[in-house]
């Protein structure tokens, strides 16, 4: 399998706060296929790094498949839209 590397910049304080439960509802829902694959796989499901910098932190995320790649990508993509707006 190929690794997929997305990152993403997030400033700290309220998007911080609304990248971490986005992560664990993302988890949560993709359990069952985390599941199914890990018999198939030789690397977990997805990984998570935090590079940390200067009034931001850098999520580097690291998925087995690139549907769940995409998946994470368009979700947090709507969810910071979101916060924006409100």
């Amino acid at each position: 399998m190929t690794d997929v590397v997305i990152k993403f910049p997030v400033k700290d304080g309220e998007e911080a706060e609304l990248f971490g439960d986005y992560l664990n509802r993302f988890i949560q829902h993709s359990c069952s296929m985390a599941e199914q694959q890990a018999a198939d796989s030789d690397a977990p499901y997805l990984m998570v790094r935090s590079d940390p910098m200067p009034d931001l932190e850098m999520k580097v995320l690291i998925f087995q498949e690139i549907a769940a790649a995409a998946a994470f990508s368009d979700g947090w993509a709507e969810a910071r839209v979101a916060l924006k707006a409100g």
